[in-house]
């Protein structure tokens, strides 16, 4: 079971050489408390006893592996050393010659060796990021949520519905949510509603909606939501609407899209890095 023990997460050492860079990263490891705050990471994980033993053990064998690697490339380095200072000149190239060609291969014999332990070590890595990622989004979620506390009281939400011409799926519908203290959406529709709603009651709505209709798609009105992020220093709206419609009468809400532009949208993944998406477990 997980979150047996909460433990503090560290950084690997970087396994790049001078004279031999590596294009693998830094990697996580779990540690005990009293490691050095330079390597540190912010933020405790859950993990269970096993976990704590097995992750450890393997964080050891990719360091034993690295600083294995990285003794022959040394041993190689210093011999490249010393057949450059010999004082015979033929010798001396020839000596050069051969211990600075054992040296190029010393070096790609290390970023293999360091290739090979990172992928035995990295589905572990991804599970401590995806672990730490997880009690950052828990931490922000709780001060998203103190900070909308008895927010979205204003009953200025409304609705509309547009009938389908669908033939597969006859009485499918089309809802689209606006702001009545806005301009309301200027496209067709069958039926407007003549309430206003404040957030809470909207969600609901939107809830009975779906359950009386074949709701194909719910359209947000962009400048509704774009105003809401406005308003609140330009928090998602999608995140927004979560914080101040939260509660425990319904297992499922409408969840509105994100904003392609908003400023806590994730940047997409670097080209060429590994994927995290290995060993998710559940919470």
């Amino acid at each position: 079971m997980i979150g047996d023990l909460w433990v503090l997460v560290t950084l690997l050492e970087n396994p790049a050489r001078k004279g031999a860079e590596v294009d693998e990263p830094r990697l996580l490891a779990l540690t005990e408390a009293d490691t050095a705050d330079a390597d540190r990471v912010d933020g405790l994980i859950p993990v269970d006893r096993v976990e704590w033993d097995a992750w450890r053990t393997a964080a050891a064998d990719y360091q034993a592996a690295v600083a294995d690697a990285a003794r022959l490339l040394a041993l190689a380095e210093r011999r490249a050393e010393r057949a450059a200072g010999r004082l015979l000149p033929g010798v001396r190239r020839r000596a050069a010659r051969a211990a600075e060609s054992a040296f190029e291969a010393a070096v790609a014999d290390y970023a293999g060796a360091v290739r090979t332990a990172t992928t035995g070590y990295w589905p572990i890595h991804c599970e401590i990021r995806r672990r730490l990622d997880s009690q950052a989004a828990a931490r922000r979620w709780v001060e998203i949520r103190s900070r909308f506390a008895g927010r979205g009281a204003e009953p200025v939400w409304g609705w509309s519905l547009r009938e389908l011409d669908d033939e597969e799926a006859a009485g499918s519908v089309e809802l689209t949510v606006f702001r009545w203290d806005g301009e309301p959406p200027t496209g067709p529709a069958d039926f407007v509603s003549p309430d206003r709603f404040a957030a809470q009651d909207l969600d609901r709505e939107l809830l009975r909606l779906r359950a009386e209709w074949t709701v194909r798609r719910i359209v947000w009105d962009e400048p509704a939501r774009l105003r809401v992020e406005q308003e609140n220093g330009g928090v998602p709206f999608a995140l927004w609407w979560r914080a101040v419609t939260a509660r425990v009468d319904a297992s499922e809400k409408v969840v509105p899209p994100r904003s392609g532009d908003s400023a806590f949208a994730a940047p997409p993944a670097e080209p060429g890095r590994r994927r995290i998406e290995v060993l998710q477990l559940p919470e």
